[in-house]
């Protein structure tokens, strides 16, 4: 309870600058919070999703392959599913069949990233501001009282630079968060390029066969 009263005592010494700063650190919670949901449900064992991938496929087994890809939930499993269903009506890019599905995922994957990103830049700008209006205030106050009291500047000026330590003590986190999430973005998109390659492997496996067949006939 002494840490939570001191907090908040801290946070009503800031001054009114703490209240755009403290909207900032919720919104941000809940797009990290959002963000986490996003890793968890791309979350996929991939070494098991590429065996069986590459065991249906080398099977000619499309069927089994989609259902593989139906029931594997994230981005993966709906990208690789809709590749699959296209190439079965007939696609025969693997590019092609996959290059509207990728944008829009690649839309949902940025959408809070950007949000985040933007938070990290105000927040410390926001502090800043804050300490520099804080100041401007304690020295306002030292000229109307006349006098060059030491405690009073002291008082002003640490209770400005309050602003500023909750602004970095909000963007490092953020930055460090962003950063994460940049990696696991990149894992699940170097994920997707391999199991795509699988299947561009096998349709140039199949056409070749079907080559062969045709030159047989």
């Amino acid at each position: 309870m002494n840490g939570i009263a001191s907090a908040i005592e801290f946070c009503i010494k800031g001054g009114f600058f703490m209240i755009p700063l403290g909207i900032i650190a919720l919104v941000t919670i809940a797009l990290v919070i959002e963000r986490l949901l996003f890793l968890r449900e791309n979350r996929i064992d991939s070494d098991r999703f590429q065996y069986e991938l590459r065991a249906a496929l080398s099977e000619d087994n499309i069927e089994k392959a989609t259902i593989l890809a139906a029931r594997t939930k994230g981005i993966i499993g709906r990208v690789i599913e809709e590749c699959l269903l296209r190439i079965k009506d007939g696609e025969a890019d693997v590019d092609d069949a996959t290059e509207k599905v990728i944008l829009t995922e690649m839309i949902a994957m940025e959408r809070s990233r950007g949000w985040l990103i933007s938070f990290y830049q105000i927040a410390p700008l926001v502090g800043i501001l804050g300490t520099i209006w804080g100041l401007i205030e304690a020295f306002m106050v030292i000229e109307r009282s006349a006098t060059t009291d030491a405690h009073l500047l002291a008082g002003g000026v640490y209770q400005a630079l309050i602003t500023t330590v909750a602004g970095l003590v909000i963007a490092i986190p953020i930055l460090i968060f962003v950063e994460y999430l940049r990696k696991r973005s990149n894992i699940i998109l170097s994920l997707l390029d391999i199991y795509l390659a699988e299947i561009r492997d096998w349709c140039r496996r199949r056409d070749k066969k079907t080559e062969v067949q045709l030159g047989k006939a």
